[in-house]
């Protein structure tokens, strides 16, 4: 007898040592304990790999449990995460819906983590496609960059020479009333220092505390001529200009410090500026430098820039064949996007 089964026996335990837990289909009474004995016998599993697996565990715990997860991954969040997950007949509906579908269709999980690897290989080979385009659109950036950086240091030595020609100095900040309305007033005196009279003037002035701390900036602009000096008056309402009335509300001229900018000034008729339109005041300097790593981003281009077009175009192509090509992804994401209402984010 024992000759007979013998055989058989080694053939059974053959057969079982080789069958990974990742053959295992993927079912909601056994996922738990499936997903533990993965991690344990394949430590080489990528990050995105063990994200889905666990996800898949805590969607599967229920509503609770799926709260708890996102609050420790959104410890920062100052939204309520327990308003915007559906609510528990949805959520346990949803989620039926899921493992439904898996043991439906008898997925394990190799199927599944063998779409991530697809999801990788299309990923690369668009990286290798697309990198003549994001050459082209780290060389536009480079060179924006540069421009931008030209611009500020030409802006700067104009500031420095607008600076030596009036003096700007705080003489006073009070509260006071206009119009029925509180306000507080910021009056500047200003000195010229130049045999021309200065004719205009726009200017910022940065105020701290004794501690360092920026309490405010005055962007102020006046068109009163004047020869040697004058005295302006600048006024921050309670409500229109909160911020700035807040900050300078109960300040002592005594605390603080000041620093002037001044931008741009009418010199006896010669208009002199730091920027040559209002555009380049609002542009960001972004300090952009070529990433190790190429992917096409560059904070200065434009949605309608043709290289960001072309790119984009690209992008479509490669979603598209990732979205043909992983169907049990494109579900999982398809189901556990109705768990979130963002509608209530405000709520």
């Amino acid at each position: 007898m024992r000759k007979i089964y013998a055989p058989l026996l080694t053939l059974t335990v053959l057969i079982t040592s080789c069958t990974s837990v990742l053959d295992n289909k993927i079912e909601s009474s056994t996922i738990e304990s499936n997903v533990q004995q993965i991690k344990e016998k394949n430590p080489e599993l990528d990050s995105l790999k063990l994200e889905i697996l666990e996800s898949l565990v805590t969607f599967n715990n229920g509503r609770e449990a799926y709260i708890s997860d996102l609050e420790e991954k959104m410890k920062d969040s100052e939204y309520s995460l327990e308003k915007m997950i559906a609510p528990e007949e949805t959520f346990n509906e949803q989620r039926d819906n899921l493992f439904n579908y898996l043991k439906a269709e008898e997925i394990s999980f190799n199927n599944l983590l063998s779409e991530i690897d697809t999801v990788n290989a299309i990923n690369d080979r668009f990286d290798i496609e697309a990198l003549d385009i994001y050459k082209k659109i780290d060389s536009f950036c480079i060179q924006k960059q540069k421009e931008i950086e030209e611009r500020e240091k030409k802006a700067k030595e104009i500031k420095t020479k607008l600076n030596s020609m009036v003096d700007l100095k705080i003489i006073s900040i009070r509260e006071t009333e206009r119009d029925y309305r509180d306000v507080v007033e910021v009056k500047i005196q200003m000195t010229n220092k130049t045999s021309k009279p200065i004719e205009a003037i726009s200017f910022n002035m940065e105020i701290t505390d004794k501690l360092g701390n920026k309490l405010a900036t005055l962007r102020c602009r006046s068109n009163d001529r004047f020869v040697k000096s004058d005295v302006g008056y600048w006024t921050y309402e309670r409500w229109d200009q909160s911020d700035t009335y807040k900050a300078l509300e109960n300040t002592k001229l005594s605390h603080i410090s000041t620093k002037q900018e001044i931008s741009k000034i009418n010199h006896g008729g010669e208009l002199i500026s730091a920027y040559d339109n209002m555009d380049d005041l609002l542009v960001i300097n972004y300090d952009y430098t070529t990433p190790e790593k190429l992917y096409g981003y560059c904070p200065y281009l434009e949605d309608t820039d043709e290289l960001k077009t072309e790119l984009e175009k690209l992008k479509e192509k490669k979603e598209k064949e990732i979205e043909k090509s992983t169907p049990i992804i494109n579900k999982y994401q398809t189901i556990t996007s109705k768990l979130i209402d963002f509608s209530k984010m405000f709520d």
